[in-house]
């Protein structure tokens, strides 16, 4: 009896001096009530005031980080939970640095005093049921490096207080019901080396800007409302290795051409599903595309001939099907001193073969073909998938190739066949 009085003594001692963050364990202990189902226990079990160190931070607490006297991580990420989530109560850990709840049935908002959590460098809240529009508040966060708000419930417009901020490196906002025009202060985020915004409902321009953003590598749009122009000096300037404009309804230059160019960071290129028009033939032996590993131009109204690809050498998926395109498939498709092609798509158009030979496709590793009508293959090895759209190309497949082969021909339906060939 006389030692727990000690005790009690000492821990009253700690608290009057100032090092016991009393107003942390609170914060939890209100965020605790709101959980309506635990199926693990993870949180219930653990987050109890009796389990304490010493020092007032409750390491041995379930999904919490501490830093000396003070909470620095709450993590509870995958977790099955229901939670009626209040996370203005958050704001009393001074120290935190990262709150990441992802993948649960959390409900709530992110709070008009988000802006107090001066420390947070990391918010991951994604795959949540969290709903209503961002606070302006939420430009105050000047040491946040990265914030998640995918996959939730979101309305409303960006702030534009997001210019503030000023440290964000990974900025995924996407899977919501976000709507309005994209604010300018997008592209004053100059540490973004990430931007999502795909799937929401985003109307009107891209932004000019984001070219001017040095670290950019990923920049993804798909999936909105967005129309006007391409941007041709984003694509000519940008630093970006990942751009995906795809589902929705942009349109091309008034020059007739596609782009006037492409930058050589740029290695995925998914511009499918919107309303380009042009043709993707310059004046002179094209280089447009040539350090792109991937484009998807399919399901536009892009027209004329196909250009040669002479100077794509990494070039490993190339998709242009439903489109306009006319003329012949050039027989120097792809050339180089290494085929990388693994898939390829030219359905949908109304191309022909060649007028001097049969299409002749060196094929190394090529999993997916998709073409319609006259073929000619030659398999040097491996054994691949080819996946040739219409039933009359039956007539046109040379079956009888120079190298010892073994054709096994699996019927799919009447307007798709797909072939598998083991080359030996």
């Amino acid at each position: 009896m006389k030692l727990f009085r000690t005790l009690v003594l000492a821990l009253f001692l700690v608290t009057a001096m100032g090092q016991l963050p009393s107003q942390d364990i609170l914060a939890l202990l209100e965020f605790k009530k709101g959980i309506k189902h635990d199926p693990t226990g993870y949180v219930l079990d653990s987050w109890n005031e009796e389990s304490i160190d010493f020092n007032g931070c409750p390491s041995s607490w379930n999904g919490i980080v501490c830093n000396g006297g003070n909470v620095a991580g709450v993590i509870l990420d995958n977790l099955g939970l229901s939670v009626d989530a209040d996370l203005s109560v958050f704001s009393n850990l001074t120290k935190l640095v990262k709150l990441s709840i992802s993948n649960n049935s959390m409900s709530g908002v992110i709070p008009d005093n988000i802006g107090e959590f001066k420390s947070l460098e990391y918010l991951d809240v994604s795959d949540n049921l969290f709903s209503l529009a961002l606070p302006v508040g939420i430009g105050k966060l000047e040491s946040l490096r990265n914030l998640s708000l995918a996959g939730n419930n979101f309305t409303g417009s960006i702030p534009d207080t997001i210019s503030g901020l000023v440290s964000v490196q990974s900025l995924d906002l996407s899977r919501n019901s976000l709507s309005g025009t994209l604010p300018t202060a997008l592209t004053e985020l100059n540490e973004l080396l990430y931007l999502n915004l795909s799937s929401n409902q985003f109307t009107k321009r891209i932004p000019k800007g984001f070219d001017g953003i040095a670290g950019l590598q990923v920049l993804d749009l798909h999936g909105n409302m967005l129309d006007g122009s391409l941007d041709g000096e984003f694509f000519l300037l940008s630093n970006a290795s990942h751009v995906d404009f795809s589902g929705n309804m942009l349109q091309s230059s008034s020059s007739g051409k596609l782009l006037p160019g492409i930058s050589e960071s740029i290695q995925f290129l998914n511009l499918s599903h919107n309303q380009l028009t042009g043709s993707l033939v310059g004046d002179a032996e094209l280089r447009l595309f040539g350090s792109l590993k991937v484009l998807d131009l399919s399901y536009n109204q892009l027209s004329g001939e196909l250009p040669g690809f002479n100077f794509a050498y990494d070039l490993q998926v190339l998709k242009l099907s439903n489109n306009r395109f006319t003329g012949f498939i050039p027989n120097v498709l792809l050339k180089g001193d290494s085929l990388l092609l693994t898939e390829l798509d030219l359905s949908g158009n109304n191309l022909s073969g060649s007028n001097a030979k049969p299409l002749e496709f060196v094929i190394y590793e090529l999993h997916l073909v998709a073409l319609s009508r006259f073929v000619h293959c030659t398999i040097l090895y491996t054994c691949l998938l080819v996946r040739l759209f219409r039933a009359d190309i039956d007539d046109h497949v040379d079956k009888s190739a120079d190298t010892q082969s073994f054709f096994e021909w699996d019927h799919r339906g009447t307007s798709v066949t797909d072939r598998k060939l083991c080359c030996t």
